[in-house]
């Protein structure tokens, strides 16, 4: 049995290894986050632009890999995880941000005001169903409520590439990991009072190309991807831009 997400990155070492070995500036997920990077960029420079200054709530921030960056684009930003390695990562790379650490699903006082803008990327994929349902409703319940916005991703769309690797994995190596199709992502927002109301998709090919002598091949492939919006449905990694859903 895998050890709890929130439990894993409890430990120096596991810690490390995410900054360090799986962010590694070399590695795919690193690659993707450079795609995602200029679209996050947009959508917050949008939103001053509509609504003037914004607060953004990192939730789940880890190593503050989101976080440093997206400090540059709001006016306030706050950081929260449950893991003490990643938080003191984090504190390193973050200038203007205040990081708290605490589990805001068992003590919502951690967090004492309502945000803006919350991002959350790689944790609903990570967690199990009941948390998944839980974290967002918390998250609900911390944007201000006329017209807060949520970033997130599901990091495995089971209408990818993705999926023949994981039935592999599981047939070959009893490996199970956790995907999500796009109608099961619709269905969680939903019943978490979101609604997703902008899409984008990144990552086509298969991630272990990325391991190989077509690496090259791949990113050019992949970065020519994310120019069209008719495949993202069928990408990797797939990013929403969610708005309270009214009644």
């Amino acid at each position: 049995m895998s050890t709890p997400y929130s439990v894993r990155f409890q430990d120096q070492n596991h810690a490390e290894h995410y900054e360090h070995a799986e962010y590694s500036p070399d590695s795919y997920p690193t690659y993707i986050w450079q795609l995602q990077k200029p679209v996050l960029r947009e959508i917050l420079q949008s939103l001053r632009k509509d609504r003037g200054p914004i607060s953004l709530l990192d939730f789940a921030c880890g190593s503050g890999r989101i976080l440093s960056f997206v400090e540059e684009e709001v006016d306030h930003s706050d950081g929260v995880d449950v893991s003490e390695p990643m938080v003191a990562i984090a504190q390193g790379k973050c200038n203007n941000s205040d990081i708290y650490v605490g589990d805001v699903l068992k003590c919502p006082d951690l967090l004492q005001k309502d945000y803006d803008v919350i991002t959350c990327f790689r944790f609903l994929l990570n967690v199990d169903e009941d948390t998944r349902i839980q974290a967002l409703k918390e998250l609900r319940k911390r944007l201000v409520q006329k017209n807060g916005v949520l970033v997130t991703n599901i990091h495995g769309n089971s209408f990818s590439v993705r999926r023949l690797a994981l039935i592999y994995r599981y047939l070959f190596r009893g490996e199970k990991h956790h995907e999500m199709s796009p109608g099961e992502i619709a269905q969680l927002f939903d019943k978490c009072g979101f609604v997703a109301v902008s899409e984008f998709g990144f990552g086509i090919l298969p991630p272990t190309l990325y391991r190989t002598s077509l690496k090259s091949v791949a990113k050019w492939v992949d970065h020519a991807c994310s120019r069209f919006p008719i495949l993202d449905k069928f990408s990797i990694d797939l990013l929403y831009v969610c708005r309270l859903k009214t009644e």
